[in-house]
Parts: C-alpha cells; structure tokens; sequence
C-alpha cells in the first residue's frame, strides 16, 4: 500500500479529514482532485506534497490532546519523516506557518 493511501485511511480514521480533497487541498497544498490523480496513476506523495503533509501534521499534533489522535499523527509524522529520508534524502524540514 502507498504511504499516500494509508496516511489517507489513517487520518479518517482519527477524524482529521473526511474527504480525499481535504487532504489534497488542506494537508498536501495540491488541488482538490491531486489525490483522486496520484491514486489513479499508481504513485505516491511527491517531495513537496510530502512535506507539506508532514507540516500540516505537526502542527495538528501540538494541537490535539486526545491519545488516538494524538498517537494517529505520530504515526503519520514518523512515516512521512522515513519516507522523506529514505527515499529522498531529506532529513528535516523548516517549521513553517500551516
């Protein structure tokens, strides 16, 4: 499963989102139909949409301070962080403003 499909699960699952264009638009930055495209065309996060997405999910984690969520979006950060590094070779990203 593509790290894309699962942060996709994860964050309903948690109550984060509740629509693909939530996450496409809100959490990646992308347009509203950029993850209905990457799960058609087979591929995964792009580095920037990547990145993105892990912001948004820090930010998100300062905020929440219910254990599911909370332990939800660790997961998702320790998984974008790996796919980031892994695949990417980037080690850490600039906070930013979300």
């Amino acid at each position: 499963m593509k790290l894309m499909n699962y942060t996709y699960m994860k964050l309903i699952e948690i109550d984060e989102i509740e629509t693909a264009e939530e996450l496409s638009r809100t959490w990646c930055r992308k347009n509203r139909n950029w993850f209905a495209w990457q799960k058609h065309a087979g591929h995964d996060f792009s580095v920037d949409a990547a990145i993105n997405c892990l912001a948004r999910t820090r930010a998100r984690l300062a905020e929440r301070s219910d254990s599911k969520g909370k332990r939800g979006l660790e997961e998702v950060e320790r998984l974008l962080s790996d796919y980031l590094l892994h695949k990417h070779k980037i080690a850490e990203i600039a906070d930013a403003d979300v």
